[in-house]
């Protein structure tokens, strides 16, 4: 395997670091849009967001021309135990998808309402913009070939128009809650009817048997059985300064 990384912006140290460490390629985001690694302000704290994060579904569908499968991490993600099962089962059904436990239609922003959901039938309109209607993580994704053209395609297609990714404060819950990228991976999902997991201990379809893997947002949920720590939250993480190391 390799673990493929995409430069949105490091410096040469950084570089030097990245090309140290065992299994790392490196590799240039294609540009889809020309403004993709551009910042963009996105909330009132003046947190900046290169290109209203629309790399992402550029990056999977590059890595998903290279590899018959992966697994997207956000950079807040920290894999505590090996993920051959989970590798697995992205192989055997094709994709892992995660639930947020949050809505499309809290999150979603008006361009988006325009410009795709209003071009749906009305029964498929009525679904997306349903109360039940739940995001998946767009920070982690576990993808193949299976799901290339009907999932990943239609994501990359979008990233030519920046709006559709932009928080531009007209989803309900105001500036700094619309989800850019994750919204319209969510909305891509549940118009393929994919089934999304909810965090915690998870039963895999692994080899036709269910293979238990625990996979937590919350640090007080975490333990020496957790393989998934979606970390982004936490400031005092204590595997940070953790390097990754491999065996034959």
């Amino acid at each position: 395997g390799e673990i493929a990384v995409f430069d949105l912006g490091f410096n040469s140290e950084q570089i030097a670091k990245l090309k140290s460490i065992e299994k790392i390629e490196i590799y240039a985001v294609e540009k889809k849009h020309p403004d993709i690694l551009v910042p963009f302000q996105t909330c009132h704290s003046g947190r900046l967001v290169k290109g209203w994060f629309a790399w992402k579904p550029v990056i999977i569908k590059q890595a998903l021309d290279r590899f018959p499968y992966i697994v997207y991490l956000d950079a807040g993600t920290t894999i505590l135990k090996p993920m051959t099962n989970l590798f697995k089962h992205i192989q055997q059904n094709g994709y892992f998808l995660i639930d947020t436990g949050h809505n499309i239609e809290q999150r979603i922003t008006q361009p988006v309402i325009d410009k795709i959901v209003s071009h749906l039938s009305p029964d498929q309109q009525a679904m997306i913009m349903d109360k039940n209607t739940m995001e998946l993580d767009g920070g982690f994704q576990g993808l193949s070939r299976a799901v290339y053209k009907d999932y990943v395609v239609p994501m990359y297609e979008y990233a030519a128009d920046l709006s559709l990714f932009m928080d531009d404060g007209s989803c309900k819950m105001g500036l700094g809650a619309g989800r850019h990228d994750q919204i319209l991976f969510s909305i891509v999902a549940n118009l393929l009817k994919l089934n999304f997991y909810w965090q915690g201990w998870l039963n895999l379809k692994v080899d036709g048997k269910d293979v238990p893997l625990h996979f937590h947002w919350d640090k007080n949920e975490i333990n020496e059985e957790t393989t998934v720590y979606r970390s982004r939250s936490d400031t005092n993480l204590e595997y940070f300064e953790k390097c990754i190391h491999y065996k034959n």
